[in-house]
């Protein structure tokens, strides 16, 4: 019960910060062009600073194959999700499976792992968002663009948060750590990670209309199965699998109750698709998201730790 409420304060201090970010946009301070701005910095610079400083620790041999652990647990987890999507939302946009498949685990799980298990918990929580990474960059586009984005190895490799891992993970092989005032910077700019999400989302609040976000009764089947279902079957699947490191398991089940992705309107406005529509379902998967991680790791913590 004392994970559940530290998480439950986590998130009314980053909905609070959505807050600030509402009456930013509200009062005209912050535009679409510097929203735009703002998601570019998070996505391409401070999410892989965020990755590669978790790896920045003493190399244990050891701590490999618990690394390993945490990729299958990943892999398992977002694999059963598209299998989700395509079961239960057949007959619904594309959005709506995009929003099923992929959680907002930079932007809200790393906030959560670093209150409850420091650097430690980010070096295993870096194997979900760099799956996870890889699928939005590769089957996310495609999905969304209807197949005219094109599935490579380029893109594979590429992306901001692969290559933020393999810049960590090689210094952790070749046990290189980074100068003490470079520590600290980067640091820094990686704390930034979490509250520029939260002010982004609330802009997303402020453009968009109450009523259509909490008043439409189909935006509850998808959120539900984001927030409810999905997240009952990565539990399970955590259980049946080999893994036994209580940290991995926390921060695998943190992530797997996250809500949906903030890529699901930025993929969307580039894509093709309602972006709007997508901005809905983020906000209040985010909103309800304050209710149901605490439930959650409640249910995981009986089931798995």
């Amino acid at each position: 019960m004392h994970i559940s409420s530290v998480v439950f304060n986590q998130l009314l201090e980053m909905f609070f910060i959505m807050m600030f970010g509402y009456v930013l946009v509200k009062l005209k301070f912050l535009n679409m062009e510097g929203t735009q701005q703002l998601a570019n910095i998070v996505t391409k610079f401070i999410i892989p600073i965020v990755l590669m400083m978790s790896f920045q620790q003493d190399y244990d041999s050891s701590q490999l194959y618990i690394l390993f652990t945490s990729f299958i647990g990943a892999l398992s987890i977002i694999l059963s999700r598209i299998i989700l999507a395509h079961t239960l939302l057949r007959n619904r946009t594309k959005i709506d499976r995009y929003a099923i498949v992929f959680s907002n685990t930079a932007y809200m799980g790393i906030p959560i792992v670093l209150t409850l298990l420091g650097y430690e918990g980010i070096f295993y929580l870096s194997m979900y968002i760099v799956t996870s990474a890889i699928f939005q960059f590769t089957y996310g586009k495609w999905m969304l663009s209807e197949g005219k984005e094109i599935i490579t190895l380029r893109s594979i490799l590429t992306n901001p948060a692969s290559l933020g891992s393999f810049v960590g993970f090689g210094l952790y092989i070749s046990r290189l750590p980074l100068p003490t005032v470079l520590y600290n910077s980067l640091d820094s700019i990686a704390g930034l990670s979490s509250p520029l999400g939260m002010i982004l989302l609330g802009g997303y609040l402020a453009r968009s209309k109450i009523k259509d976000i909490f008043l439409v009764r189909s935006n509850y089947w998808t959120v539900s199965i984001r927030l409810i279902i999905a997240p009952t079957i990565g539990i399970f699947l955590l259980w049946l699998l080999p893994i036994t490191n209580p940290s991995v398991l926390l921060v695998l089940s943190i992530a797997n109750a996250t809500p949906t992705a903030i890529n699901t309107a930025l993929f969307s406005q580039l894509y093709g698709g309602d972006y709007e529509y997508g901005a809905r379902i983020i906000i209040l998967a985010s909103f309800l998201a304050i209710v149901t991680i605490p439930l959650m790791l409640s249910f995981a913590s009986a089931i798995l730790l």
